[in-house]
């Protein structure tokens, strides 16, 4: 018990201490003078305005792709026979090669059968003809002397008359010829040849199997003509037109390319806001361009009149500024001529002025500055 209250007293002569010590510390005066920050000076870079004439280049990256994409469709049906090449993804062709073909022996075998019994049609009119329309006996003679079992048909003979024509028509002469051409043609589609030089992107068929009507074989691209789409941003495109000349460079520039514009979209992409310019660049055998390829365009664009360039990142609010007047900052609204990639050409304010070159951080106008010339930083003016 006795320890017990040695211990509660002891708790209270803290307490009662710490009270007198917090209330003497009250007695004393809180405010405590807080020495002066120094006043450090603030400094920027600036330039002077001189306006001059300005070459400025657009440049902008973009891929290669070929000018001409092509699905190979089957249009008839029939087994896939192998053609001069191979069927096979990244296999290179050259105009006019046979790529692939169906097998057309059945088909053949009946246009043979039609042709003859077409024979047998104008054997048995050139009697009449040598009788009734003695004019056109040796030219349908002929004609049919022309006819070849596997080979193309020959022109039909001008018909001079109008009878000449009813009598052609009852013998279904006229059904059985136009019969026949559509035949010729519908067997060219169990041959199909490279229609310029390209490669396969894709096969879809092997040899062996069977097409069908619409069946989708492969697909092909143009090799000799390549083109670079280049998305240009749509206040840039006002630089550039058809048949301007380009350097088309890899993007370590250690290969290039001459290229020119073929053609300007007339539309903006609404996800990018920019057109698309498409350069038209010619192959070279020791520079071989590829599809796919990702490539820097470089236009020499157009002489700019009286104007200034300075860092993009100096301009703040699409088009303010900040100039110094009287070692104070002062706003000023510029004009845009061009945007480059790192700067911009501007107009607007008068020459010999002081122009900040640099960006500004939480800066204000009538800020007290002074002006430095050749360095460029980031400035904080708070």
């Amino acid at each position: 018990m006795k320890r017990k209250l040695t211990i509660i007293g002891s708790i209270l002569a803290i307490v009662v201490i710490a009270y007198a010590i917090m209330a003497g510390l009250s007695t004393l005066n809180p405010e405590q003078e807080m020495q002066a920050a120094p006043n450090l000076k603030k400094h920027v870079n600036v330039k002077k305005v001189v306006y001059q004439d300005i070459e400025s280049q657009v440049s902008a990256s973009g891929r290669i792709a070929s000018q001409s994409l092509v699905d190979i469709a089957s249009e008839v049906q029939g087994q896939i026979l192998q053609g001069n090449i191979p069927l096979k993804k990244g296999q290179a062709f050259d105009k006019g090669d046979l790529l692939l073909k169906i097998y057309s022996a059945e088909f053949e075998l009946g246009l043979q059968s039609k042709k003859s019994r077409f024979l047998t049609s104008i054997a048995n009119i050139l009697p009449d003809f040598k009788i009734d329309y003695s004019d056109s006996y040796q030219t349908w003679t002929d004609f049919f002397d022309q006819i070849k079992i596997d080979k193309p048909m020959p022109a039909l003979p001008e018909i001079k008359s109008k009878q000449e024509k009813i009598f052609l028509a009852s013998r279904n002469i006229l059904s059985d010829y136009y019969s026949i051409q559509s035949d010729e043609l519908r067997l060219k589609k169990y041959f199909i040849y490279a229609p310029f030089k390209g490669v396969y992107t894709q096969v879809n068929s092997e040899v062996g199997s069977v097409a069908n009507p619409g069946s989708r074989l492969g697909q092909i691209i143009r090799t000799d003509q390549l083109e670079l789409e280049l998305p240009i941003k749509a206040e840039e495109i006002r630089w550039l037109n058809k048949g301007d000349k380009a350097v088309v460079s890899t993007e370590d520039g250690l290969l290039s390319w001459d290229g020119e514009i073929s053609r300007v979209s007339q539309f903006v992409d609404v996800t990018t806001q920019s057109i698309s310019v498409f350069v038209q660049l010619a192959p070279d055998p020791k520079q071989p361009l590829y599809n796919g390829q990702y490539l820097k365009a470089v236009f020499p664009g157009k002489t700019i009149k009286a104007g200034m360039e300075i860092p993009r990142n100096a301009v703040f609010n699409f088009n303010e500024v900040f100039t110094v007047v009287e070692g104070k900052l002062v706003k000023k609204t510029v004009s845009i001529e061009k945007y480059n990639e790192n700067s911009l050409i501007f107009t607007g304010l008068p020459e010999g002025i002081d122009v900040v070159s640099e960006p500004l951080i939480n800066a204000i106008e009538n800020t007290k500055v002074e002006v430095i010339r050749g360095q460029s930083s980031v400035h904080n003016l708070q």
